[in-house]
């Protein structure tokens, strides 16, 4: 189920205000460009209707029109009206808006609420001769389950996932032994505890401008998560990491039919 009109207006108006804060941040502390930061630290572009989800790519004509943003945007630095941070937010906003608006409005799904999905809420891909895990899809807590089984049935749920995920990429890519996942979920205890103990960080980092990196900060009913938002705003360092963790891929699948049976 996608969140509905007014919680995606609601989340995209608020991610996006917190991207620009983030790239205002780099460009006057770090002296990274701002359309470098845009492009490369954030993706407000996947928030606008010149993006496809499905190709992974901008719509034809697209990305032309999003680097005549970008170039609009960077030039209000040269405005001195424009050249502190309130301002710069406000005014970026603005001139962004008309595109965010319109992807809701055409439905165009947002990447946060992506719902295509093999296994569950996981898929897979091959990088660098290792079983490359992502999770594309968006969990919403199942209403039926009741209150106090959710978390008991969703771990269940996940588990049984990522065996049938597991036990497919074996079949299909023995050659493979390593499987991988570079998130922010890797340090976040509820996707963490469904790997064994093995599942360590590489020292590799997915790019930033991904939801490796942003995810976490959209909540369980799909609109902002307050609580990484607020942690993050202090001093604009994410809570949690996009590294790569990885493990081999026989010992994953133990562990998994030994937490299923207990």
């Amino acid at each position: 189920m996608v969140p509905n009109y007014k919680i995606q207006i609601n989340y995209v108006e608020k991610i996006v205000k917190l991207k620009l804060k983030y790239s205002y941040h780099l460009f006057s502390k770090e002296n990274i460009k701002v359309q470098n930061a845009l492009n490369n630290y954030c993706d407000i572009y996947r928030k606008t209707d010149l993006y496809s989800l499905k190709n992974n790519s901008f719509l034809p004509g697209g990305e032309k029109k999003w680097n005549k943003l970008v170039v609009h945007i960077s030039h209000l630095l040269n405005k001195k009206k424009y050249n502190d941070l309130n301002n710069f937010i406000k005014k970026s906003y603005d001139i962004l808006r008309p595109r965010l608006i319109a992807r809701c409005k055409k439905k165009y799904t947002l990447t946060e609420y992506n719902k295509i999905a093999r296994f569950g809420c996981f898929d897979y891909g091959i990088c660098d001769e290792k079983i490359d895990l992502h999770m594309p899809v968006f969990q919403f807590i199942n209403h039926k389950l009741k209150k106090s089984s959710i978390k008991k049935n969703k771990s269940l749920m996940r588990l049984k996932d990522l065996l049938n995920l597991v036990q497919h990429a074996i079949k299909n890519y023995p050659n493979c032994k390593i499987i991988q996942c570079g998130t922010w979920m890797n340090t976040y205890y509820p996707f963490r505890k469904l790997f064994p103990p093995s599942w360590k960080p590489t020292q590799k980092y997915k790019n930033k401008n991904s939801i490796a990196w942003w995810g976490q900060f959209v909540d369980v009913a799909g609109n902002i998560h307050k609580k990484n938002t607020s942690e993050f705003i202090k001093n604009l360092k994410f809570p949690y990491l996009g590294e790569f963790y990885e493990c081999d891929i026989f010992e994953l699948k133990d562990f998994i039919f030994s937490s299923i049976k207990k």
